[in-house]
């Protein structure tokens, strides 16, 4: 083999390989973006993450909060665990709203004396302490109890929207046994929302994975020995047509009966 053929080979061999890593990079990065979460992922994930904890809190109030006190004593501790709730998700760093003084005239009537309120404070993320020999609940602030702040103040306002849009209702049907009925379908509602978020998050995620293995197996060249093969629509048109050759022995056929 001459010097001007090796080198062509090895001009050849080198192109084969740039192909080969330039395809295998295009493989890693659409393989990396399908499996990067998008924002609607991240939402639908932590959703999913704290299911159990935003159940947790509808517990605490209820039954906990709800049961053993009049509907207005409970309206009202929903009332002033949000309205604390509220002040220090728009203001942590403040220390007027990271703590509360059980021995207060409205914390006392609202929150001590009502049984579950103070669990739920606790739930937030506050902690009794004592401080020159005064009681007080402050809040506890990690990464924990930041999410379930949000998460027990979001709870807390859903069932005040619901109390009031309730007392509407009752205004409007004061004898209407429907009432009840639309109550609990709306309860029933709230779970079915839960469930099938959660199972659109499912179904999203294998239906993404099943989407990125398809694109790597694209795009990833099929390899003989050393060489990259390809399916191409080339390799088809440059073929030779069956009928070629039958053309020209048809046509040296015709010119021997012509000379007869």
């Amino acid at each position: 083999m001459s010097q001007e053929e090796s080198t062509v080979h090895e001009n050849i061999a080198e192109e084969s390989k740039t192909t080969d890593d330039a395809r295998n990079a295009i493989a890693d990065a659409i393989l990396r973006r399908a499996e990067a979460p998008t924002v609607d992922e991240d939402e639908e994930r932590r959703f999913a993450r704290e299911r159990e904890t935003r159940l947790e809190f509808r517990r605490l109030v209820d039954p906990g909060i709800a049961r053993g006190n009049t509907p207005a004593r409970f309206e009202e501790t929903l009332k002033v665990l949000s309205k604390i709730a509220d002040n220090l998700l728009s203001d942590i760093g403040n220390e007027k709203y990271r703590r509360f003084k059980p021995t207060n005239n409205l914390i006392k009537k609202h929150l001590v004396e009502v049984k579950g309120a103070l669990e739920y404070a606790v739930a937030l993320g506050f902690r009794a302490e004592v401080e020159h020999f005064q009681p007080y609940y402050t809040f506890l602030d990690t990464p924990k109890n930041r999410d379930n702040l949000r998460i027990g103040a979001s709870v807390l306002t859903e069932t005040l929207e619901r109390i009031i849009q309730k007392a509407e209702h009752e205004k409007l049907n004061r004898v209407d046994p429907k009432a009840v009925q639309r109550e609990i379908a709306q309860k029933v509602k709230m779970a079915y929302e839960d469930d099938r978020k959660e199972k659109k998050r499912r179904d999203d995620i294998e239906r993404q994975a099943r989407e990125a293995r398809a694109r790597v197996t694209a795009s990833t060249p099929i390899k003989k020995g050393n060489k990259t093969t390809e399916t191409d629509d080339t390799s088809v048109a440059a073929s030779p047509s069956p009928d070629v050759g039958n053309t020209s022995v048809q046509e040296e056929h015709k010119e021997e009966v012509q000379d007869e």
